[in-house]
Order: C-alpha cells, then sequence, then structure tokens
C-alpha cells in the first residue's frame, strides 16, 4: 500500500521532470542548429559532417536536396513531374537533419509548440529552455572552434540521447514545413 502511494506521488514529479528536460534540448537543439547552420566554410561544413557521420550510425544516409517554393513557403514533397527550375533548391547535410528532426520532434510532442514558440507555456518551462541556452553558450567558444566543441561538449551533453539517423526523407520536409509555418506565421 505505501509503496503505490509512492509510486502515485513521484509518478508526476517524473513526467514533469521529463517535460523540463525536453524543454531544455529544445532550447539547446534550437542553439546548436542556428550556431552550425550559418558556417559557410566548406572544409568546416566537411568535417561537421564527417563528425557526425563518425558518431552517428546511419548519418552518412542523410544528405537531402529539398526544393523550397518561396510563393507557399513550403518546401515541396512530390516533384516526379514539377519543373524544379521553379524551386530554389537547398541541401541539408546530416547534422543539419540529424539536429533540426530532434529539435521540431520534441517541440511537436506537446499540443501548443512550447516552449519554441511561446504558446501558453509554463514559468518553468521557458526557465529551463532559457537555462539550455545559456549553458550552451557557455560553451560554444566560435565556429573556428566547432570540432573542438562538438568531441568536448556536444558529443556526451544529455540531449545528444534524442538525437537519430532513421530519418525518412518525405517526413522530415512534412515537419520542417511545419517549422517553417510556424515560423512565418
Amino acid at each position: 500500500m505505501i509503496v503505490r502511494f509512492l509510486i502515485t506521488l513521484l509518478m508526476p514529479l517524473n513526467i514533469f521532470a521529463n517535460e523540463l528536460s525536453k524543454d531544455y534540448c529544445i532550447g539547446y537543439f534550437e542553439e546548436v542548429y542556428w550556431s552550425l547552420d550559418p558556417i559557410e566554410e566548406e572544409e568546416t561544413r566537411m568535417n561537421i559532417t564527417s563528425f557526425f557521420n563518425d558518431r552517428f550510425e546511419g548519418a552518412d544516409q542523410l544528405n537531402f536536396d529539398l526544393y523550397y517554393n518561396p510563393q507557399q513557403k513550403q518546401f515541396m514533397n512530390d516533384l516526379n513531374s514539377e519543373d524544379l527550375s521553379q524551386y530554389t533548391k537547398v541541401n541539408y547535410p546530416n547534422f543539419e537533419i540529424i539536429i533540426l528532426d530532434a529539435y521540431i520532434n520534441l517541440f511537436m510532442e506537446g499540443n501548443n509548440y512550447c516552449p519554441a514558440f511561446w504558446n501558453n507555456c509554463s514559468e518553468e518551462s521557458l526557465n529551463s529552455f532559457f537555462q539550455a541556452t545559456i549553458d550552451f553558450s557557455n560553451t560554444w567558444t566560435g565556429e573556428e572552434n566547432v570540432i573542438d566543441f562538438l568531441e568536448n561538449n556536444f558529443i556526451d551533453h544529455k540531449c545528444v540521447l534524442y538525437l537519430k539517423t532513421s530519418i525518412e526523407k518525405e517526413k522530415f520536409i512534412k515537419d520542417l514545413n511545419i517549422l517553417i509555418n510556424q515560423l512565418t506565421n
């Protein structure tokens, strides 16, 4: 009887802690993505891609050329009979796919996209989200040290458990379009 009482009492605390952990990881992946994505130096991008290939089984299969329709503000999913010249081609290398996939899947687990878009978020949720941004900022030393960051801070980070490489292109496009819709509305 006491054991059941304790389980009943502790279960909501565990669920609450798990939600705050997810909120934290949403903030963390947002910071990681927006730090890696703008890196333009080709050798550095290749090194990041190689890092992910070496550390995440199946990452070498993730390199998507997607086609963006600026009028619809969406990536196109069915291109079989389309004239591709009317769309903007965008390449997503493995690291962008893996990080965005985790970020999107975490914020879509709830019904209000909190805390990524601040819809009806609790103070605890936002605090957890922003703590991740602070923690990231304390470890990020700039793109000139990106591989050191990945090897010394990222790979063993508690949020890495949400990364996966079994990502289907069509589902990724659908999820990415939800993100774009949230960002542009």
